[in-house]
């Protein structure tokens, strides 16, 4: 009787642990597919966000270099003029190679 019991509880811690190494690998599971989802996000978000601030950038360094020579060709403010063309032009330089 004590044999037959002493085998029932060891089937049965067996099973036990058998059961814990599926609820485990499940949770694991469960886990890396909320990381993955997180990443994806993160990286749409991310690939989101710098094309937006290409588009900004762009566009602003247009609108600067627009404003710097028409003062610099009216001749409204020459000085100021150039110092607005050659800003546009460093911050497209920059935006372009760092962007």
């Amino acid at each position: 009787m004590v044999v037959l019991i002493s085998i029932s509880a060891c089937i049965t811690e067996v099973r036990g642990e058998e059961d814990s190494e599926l609820i485990q690998d499940k949770f694991h599971s469960v886990v890396e597919e909320w990381l993955n989802f997180f990443k994806v996000n993160l990286d749409w978000f991310s690939d989101t966000l710098l094309s937006f601030m290409k588009y900004v950038v762009k566009t602003l360094y247009f609108i600067v270099g627009l404003a710097g020579f028409v003062m610099w060709a009216s001749g409204f403010s020459r000085y100021t003029g150039k110092k607005l063309v050659i800003g546009a032009i460093a911050m497209a330089f920059v935006s372009e190679i760092l962007l």
